[in-house]
């Protein structure tokens, strides 16, 4: 996907990845954070983070309609040259329940961004620094004409169908496009454009006893020439079944397709789920990665202000 930052856990990062899951969950507010570490056992590190807000408003029993606003700032630092991009995003979602019952929801979501992104030159090493065999790192580099940072605006789109079958069963389709500006993205100033990058993903929910519960799910995105795919399962185990409020513990595994295959596992307490994986790396790096890919950690809390609204019943929005 070029410079554009992902996770593995892509259920866990929503507001991020499609900005129609902004206040679409049951509670009134959500925040969360995510971080990823990558390829330290080849290069210096890939470390990304993220954290995100949002909330769900306008919630009324005779209302068949609510709105969702967010926030999320998104930081990666990668390679020799610590290139850093820092993303700040604003979301603002509409959500309409298509049946009386609220069992069916359509919702249509827009993310407005503002990009940053910096390069340290002088930690990167050019062709023209090598005399002959012997490098010299205090010679120029004869790169001119670049520019040390730069920053874009850009708007994603996206749209989210969530439904509820039956008490045992729910899930979601979703689809967004990014880059509708196609902004220019180049340390040169050259008229380089990112291309658009669309994004689909769906997935369901089957309360297969009281305890256990399975998610299977999958997420796909392309860019010009460069394509992602990610599919595999979570099962959640509650931990006192009778209870409304159990703890539970998570356990899973997915696989990114050509790349990466990675456990996860997580425990949830409190309104408070936190999920862990590991991307064992497969693809042709795995000779200099001995298959070791990337660390990552994602903790999300979701709350009420005061009493839940009465009246709300429990929406079909893509549970996690």
């Amino acid at each position: 996907m070029g410079q554009d930052i992902h996770f593995s856990q892509y259920y866990a990062s929503p507001i991020t990845v499609n900005p129609a899951y902004t206040g679409m969950f049951n509670g009134t507010y959500r925040v969360g954070a995510n971080y990823r570490n990558q390829w330290a056992s080849v290069s210096i590190p890939y470390k990304t983070f993220a954290a995100y807000a949002d909330l769900g408003l306008m919630h009324k029993p005779f209302n068949k309609y609510f709105v969702g606003a967010g926030l999320s700032l998104v930081n990666d630092v990668s390679g020799d040259g610590n290139l850093a991009v820092t993303k700040l995003t604003a979301n603002g979602a509409f959500h309409i329940a298509l049946d009386a019952a609220k069992n069916y929801y359509l919702s249509i979501g827009l993310q407005a961004s503002y990009i940053q992104k910096k390069i340290d030159w002088d930690k990167l090493y050019f062709h023209s620094q090598w005399r002959n065999v012997d490098f010299d790192q205090n010679r120029s580099n004869q790169e001119f004409g670049y520019f040390p940072g730069f920053h874009y605006f850009d708007f994603q789109l996206g749209t989210l169908y969530s439904f509820i079958v039956n008490t045992k069963v729910g899930g979601y389709l979703s689809a967004s496009v990014s880059h509708l500006l196609r902004p220019k993205d180049s340390f040169y100033g050259s008229t380089y454009k990112l291309g658009g990058r669309p994004q689909l993903s769906a997935g369901v929910n089957v309360d297969v006893t009281k305890a256990f519960t399975l998610y299977p799910s999958f997420y796909y995105q392309n860019q010009k020439n460069a394509s992602e795919f990610l599919t595999g399962v979570m099962v959640s185990y509650k931990l006192t079944p009778d209870e409304i409020e159990s703890n539970k513990i998570y356990f899973g595994t997915y696989i990114r397709l050509k790349d990466a295959w990675y456990p996860v596992i997580g425990y949830e307490f409190s309104n408070i789920r936190v999920l862990l994986n590991y991307d064992i790396n497969y693809s042709e790096l795995q000779p200099a990665s001995s298959g070791r890919g990337a660390l990552e950690l994602s903790i999300q809390y979701i709350g009420n202000f005061g009493k839940p609204p009465k009246g709300i019943i429990d929406m079909p929005c893509p549970r996690f």
